[in-house]
């Protein structure tokens, strides 16, 4: 595999200024193109756009905004933008002519092409063409959010057939949107999956219908956690997926810095060394298993003890993860101790 191989597929809004949030969405491509060089860029993004002189593209693609559904999220007053990114996404992979692509966001860059690395070393172990992503947000459904065939989109690599697969979801229905309004969430529920309107995750509406496709038993509802489902779910990301962390693909997405020092999400999200438990349990190819064996049982115990003691603090959660309440003396208190159990 070359750069010249490879196209990169950036999709979404794009402005042609520094925003007051202080993104730069001309930069992220620059920055980019100078880790990869050779590769060639597309910039998949809405009719109209304005684009700042100068900047080095090799395709633009322009579609018109089909519009945003009701908020995702029963507390939360943004667009849901799956349908936005779903036709954006299609119309950027269908102009890639190489034979691999990447596809990530206009608000991320790449600081190094790590990924390239990751995915020949495993491609010589098994043979598998995969499909590359994000630990952050690929969701472990055994933990605090349960949500299986949650793979994450910030930013996936492979042959461009598999990415344009993987996106040729349909789009997400105005009724779907709004399930959570007219219905109520299955009978223990966490306090994270009743805040739900949508009938599944932005993440869930791809990766369900692709995997379905492959074969796979996939959630009937949102939070269904099957054995059946669970199993399916360990056998996609085990054959059909390879997950790294942000730091080992190369990835910079400023806007969710927070996420990575983070010891809720370090536990809610599986990283590359749960990945490798599932994938590699006998870790072929590495001349010393040992220390990284210690690693992944230590990882099992950290997460255990998590499990456990969000399920024995469940009356409590109402002020545990209340925003409104981050100052309140328990909720720092278990802020601490999950930042020592993240460490243990």
């Amino acid at each position: 595999m070359k750069t010249t191989d490879i196209t990169l597929v950036f999709q979404g809004a794009f402005k042609p200024y520094v925003t007051r949030e202080h993104e730069n969405f001309a930069r992220n491509i620059r920055r980019t193109r100078k880790v990869l060089p050779g590769a060639r860029i597309v910039l998949s993004t809405w009719a109209g756009t304005e684009l700042p002189p100068g900047l080095a593209l090799d395709t633009l693609v322009e579609s018109e905004d089909p519009g945003g559904l009701a908020p995702l999220k029963l507390d939360d007053n943004k667009a849901n933008n799956i349908n936005r990114q779903l036709l954006s996404s299609q119309a950027g992979l269908a102009a890639v002519e190489t034979p691999y692509a990447v596809k990530l966001r206009t608000d991320c860059f790449l600081e190094h092409a790590g990924f390239i690395d990751h995915y020949r070393e495993q491609f010589a172990l098994d043979g598998r063409e995969r499909l590359l992503a994000s630990s952050f947000f690929t969701l472990d459904p055994t933990m605090f959010e349960r949500l299986a065939f949650h793979l994450s989109d910030w930013f996936q690599f492979g042959p461009t057939a598999l990415l344009r697969d993987y996106w040729a979801a349909p789009p997400m229905s105005a009724k779907d949107a709004r399930l959570y309004e007219s219905q109520e969430h299955v009978a223990g529920s966490t306090v994270f999956e009743r805040k739900f309107r949508a009938r599944f995750a932005v993440e869930q509406h791809l990766c369900l219908h692709f995997a379905h496709a492959r074969g796979y038993t996939v959630p009937r509802f949102l939070n269904d956690v099957s054995d059946t489902v669970l199993m399916d779910y360990q056998r996609f990301l085990a054959q059909d997926a390879l997950l790294l962390d942000p730091w080992q693909i190369g990835l910079r997405f400023d806007k969710y810095g927070w996420v990575g020092s983070s010891a809720f999400q370090r536990m809610n999200n599986l990283m590359h060394l749960d990945w490798l438990a599932l994938a590699n349990p006998t870790l072929a190819g590495i001349a010393d298993p040992a220390p990284l064996h210690a690693l992944i049982e230590a990882r099992r115990r950290q997460k255990a003890l998590a499990r456990r003691a969000f399920h024995h603090s469940r009356a409590l959660h109402g002020l545990l993860f209340d925003p409104k309440r981050a100052r309140h003396p328990l909720r720092r208190l278990a802020a601490g101790l999950a930042r020592r159990l993240a460490r243990a």
